[in-house]
């Protein structure tokens, strides 16, 4: 039994859990999110679903694994997390949920990973969160390859462990995610031997990995074949390192969005204007300059501007004003997109994008002027169409530009 618990006496999977977390942790807190249901699918001996009911006390947290052997472990060390034996692809729920999170498991779907995103698609309520830690292509290859030739000799059969499992590039990674889900981020990250001894590592493949070969064999031939392939990788320095995926995704919200009233979003842009660059209170009420000026000021010169607000619930989360101006590159007025602003909690889970397809079906044209450094709105503008047109380098400050960007239906 403790050698099927790797989540426990594995570093190399602790330090990955660990990481994980704090990857979960630190993009909810940086969202003002506090999940209510969390599911952890392919819990192993639920460290990790655990981890999660220390993080969100008042959470209601499950963890899933079709393995009962190893889930008892958790059954019988870990309090106020419920388990589910179950394999992912059967899962059904009355009640869905707003966090769900998988590690190093996904990969073990191989050809089925696809239901697997789709079942947590189904999981999820709208707005959920998604974090998923898997490996990518090329992980262990060596060791694999090793493996494989120890298999073949063995058995005669010939066995290759992308037959079994899905280790995907991270742009087919984050392709896949796409289309179900707002990718919010998604990364690679390659540990190397030096982070581990020889000896960990190969403790680690033997319980997961290896899994691909000895589920195959007798007991007495996983013995001959984990004994074999320990002794075969210090003999031959297998290079070995790991390529980690981590995606971040949200389950797109619906919302409403029709014209509202500048009394109706007022309150957006009092509590945000200090994450605009310069803050919307050091902005004048007229010109479109930079500095000086006051909130009310600012807040006034909407008074003539289209605003829309998007609702969830009969809820203001999130508003865009527009209107009529005058641009140092242009020939004539033009409808200047000036606020976006969506509540933090909503936040990447296409509301902005709802909010400026509202706009873009009434206009020909329209144009956003932000900052260089608004990563996140400019990766929005550009999955829309908008190009940009002109650039204000210093504008901001030292290395922040004022950008100014274009879409049209026509094209540009």
């Amino acid at each position: 039994m403790a050698e099927r618990s790797y989540m426990v006496n594995s570093m190399v999977q602790k330090k990955q859990a660990q990481k994980f977390l704090r990857l979960i942790k630190e993009t909810l807190n940086s969202y003002e999110y506090e999940p209510k249901r969390i599911a952890d699918l392919g819990t192993g001996d639920g460290v990790l679903a655990y981890a999660l009911r220390r993080v969100y006390p008042n959470s209601y947290v499950l963890g899933v694994d079709k393995d009962a052997e190893v889930l008892r472990e958790g059954i019988e060390r870990l309090k106020n997390v419920e388990f589910l034996c179950r394999d992912i692809l059967q899962l059904e729920f009355r009640e869905t949920f707003d966090l769900v999170v998988s590690s190093n498991t996904f990969h073990w779907l191989g050809k089925d990973w696809h239901k697997g995103v789709q079942k947590v698609w189904e999981m999820l309520e709208e707005g959920g969160w998604f974090f998923l830690h898997q490996g990518g292509r090329w992980t262990y290859y060596f060791l694999y390859e090793l493996a494989e030739r120890i298999y073949t000799e063995m058995t005669g059969e010939v066995l290759k462990h992308t037959e079994v499992l899905f280790y995907p590039t991270l742009r087919e990674f984050e392709k896949h995610l796409s289309k179900h889900f707002v990718v919010v981020s998604a990364f690679s990250d390659i540990e190397f031997q030096q982070e581990y001894s020889l000896k960990e590592l190969l403790k680690s493949f033997s319980v997961a990995g290896a899994r691909v070969f000895t589920d195959r064999l007798s007991p007495k031939q996983r013995e001959e074949f984990l004994a074999t392939l320990f002794a075969r990788a210090e003999e031959e320095e297998i290079p070995v390192f790991g390529r980690r995926l981590y995606g971040v995704m949200r389950k797109p919200l619906t919302v409403e969005v029709a014209p509202a009233r500048l009394e109706e979003v007022e309150f957006l842009i009092e509590k945000y204007e200090g994450e605009f660059v310069p803050p919307l209170s050091k902005r004048p009420s007229a010109g479109g300059g930079l500095e000086g000026g006051s909130l009310r000021e600012y807040i006034k010169s909407l008074s003539s501007a289209k605003i829309f607000a998007a609702k969830k619930d009969e809820r203001v989360i999130g508003c865009l004003c527009y209107k009529m101006q005058a641009l140092p590159f242009v020939s004539k007025p033009v409808p200047l997109v000036s606020t976006v602003i969506v509540e933090k909690p909503f936040r990447s889970a296409g509301v902005g994008r709802a909010l400026y397809q509202k706009a873009i079906s009434e206009n020909k044209e329209l144009y956003v002027r932000t900052w260089s450094t608004n990563t996140s709105h400019i990766k929005l503008l550009e999955s829309l169409g908008f190009q940009e047109v002109y650039r204000i380098e210093n504008h901001r400050g030292k290395g922040i530009d004022t950008v100014y960007w274009r879409f049209s239906h026509e094209g540009v």
